[in-house]
């Protein structure tokens, strides 16, 4: 994980991700989606990549605030 930042939200629907994103986006709180694909499950679908929502730590409550809604 990226040095100051914290994952909010994970989850392996990205869609769902995404949406995510956009509600702290509008809330101008900075974020990024990591997408993590572990190797060892490579073929087997969706279920092996969980996707990650990442905040800088400062922005860690307000963004949970947020996503609780």
């Amino acid at each position: 994980i990226m040095d100051g930042w914290v994952s909010v939200y994970a989850n392996s629907f990205a869609p769902g991700v995404e949406m995510r994103r956009q509600i702290l986006v509008d809330a101008e709180i900075p974020c990024v989606i990591l997408n993590r694909q572990d190797s060892s499950y490579s073929g087997v679908g969706f279920a092996s990549i969980e996707v990650q929502l990442l905040v800088p730590k400062d922005f860690q409550e307000q963004a949970q605030t947020l996503l609780q809604l």
